[in-house]
């Protein structure tokens, strides 16, 4: 049997409406399933961009369904326009996971695996370190920041991003803290953000809320290794040695952070020549993957 792709619409508690697409295997799920008494499951979430056209979204959840391990793609109030008109508030994104693991639990999967790319591995992250769900099985980062913040004050300072950090948090502030709140928020972007150009691609664009309460310096749940060591179930991260978004230093100081809080099943898989998008190196990052679901889930 193929792969199946089924679109569903989930409603948050707040009301916030987002469509997820569940990737499924159902030969290779109920073999999963006998051979390992569970009927496990694991929810993608998606880094800035939140489409299938960059990063691991292009080639995981596929793979991973052909294995027996359905994968729900959730679609965050993060992704896409999230950032640019608003509403993306980040710890606010929760939510959408919320009832995105609530719905797998009501199709009868009984354990979770919990997955993030880039700015959705630290939401993946902070999910898992404050909802404490007791089926949660593990949790699976794909170039995860640090935090977002200081990963984006890194990159500003390493390409001369302009506005600089300073200059956005001083921007920022009496707009976020005033009282006409929404109303006297605005669009802007970042040149020179994500590398030494001036062009889209090394350009970043936010509206001075969500840049706050995302990227901001007191964007405390943003912040990936305030949350890391409140993980409690096993723990893959994999980095790329290529990357430059998210700079491969990174990846081991999050793991000890997460050792040092207690975690005792922590495995950092670096990727040889990886950029941040995982590009031509898919399939030895499938490989430390599989590996490790087959193990832990």
């Amino acid at each position: 049997m193929a792969v199946d792709h089924r679109l569903v619409t989930l409603t948050a508690i707040d009301g916030a409406t987002h469509d997820a697409l569940l990737v499924i295997d159902e030969r290779a799920t109920r073999h999963r399933e006998r051979a390992s008494g569970r009927r496990t499951a694991c929810y993608h979430v998606h880094g800035i961009m939140g489409n299938f056209l960059v990063g691991t979204l292009r080639f995981i959840a596929p793979q991973v369904a052909r294995a027996g391990f359905p994968v729900l793609v959730i679609e965050t109030r993060m992704g896409n326009v999230g950032q640019l008109f608003g509403p993306g508030i980040f710890d606010k994104a929760r939510r959408d996971i919320d009832v995105a693991v609530r719905w797998l639990r009501e199709e009868g999967f009984t354990d979770l695996v919990a997955m993030g790319y880039s700015s959705g591995a630290t939401l993946a992250t902070r999910w898992a370190a404050t909802r404490h769900v007791p089926w949660l099985r593990g949790l699976v980062l794909f170039g995860a920041p640090w935090g977002l913040p200081e990963s984006l004050e890194l990159r500003a300072r390493r390409w001369g991003a302009e506005p600089d950090y300073e200059t956005l948090y001083a921007t920022a502030e009496p707009i976020v803290h005033s009282k006409q709140g929404a109303e006297d928020d605005r669009l802007f972007v970042i040149e020179r953000s994500r590398g030494p150009t001036r062009q889209p691609k090394d350009s970043e664009v936010y509206t001075y809320r969500t840049w706050w309460h995302s990227r901001g310096p007191e964007a405390y749940p943003a912040k990936t290794h305030l949350q890391i060591g409140g993980v409690w179930a096993p723990i893959l991260m994999l980095q790329g040695t290529a990357d430059t978004v998210v700079f491969p230093e990174e990846a081991p100081r999050l793991a000890d952070v997460a050792r040092r809080a207690g975690n005792r099943d922590v495995t950092l898989q670096m990727i040889e020549g990886a950029t941040h998008f995982f590009k031509d190196r898919e399939i030895i990052t499938m490989q430390h993957v599989l590996r490790w679901l087959r193990a832990h889930a």
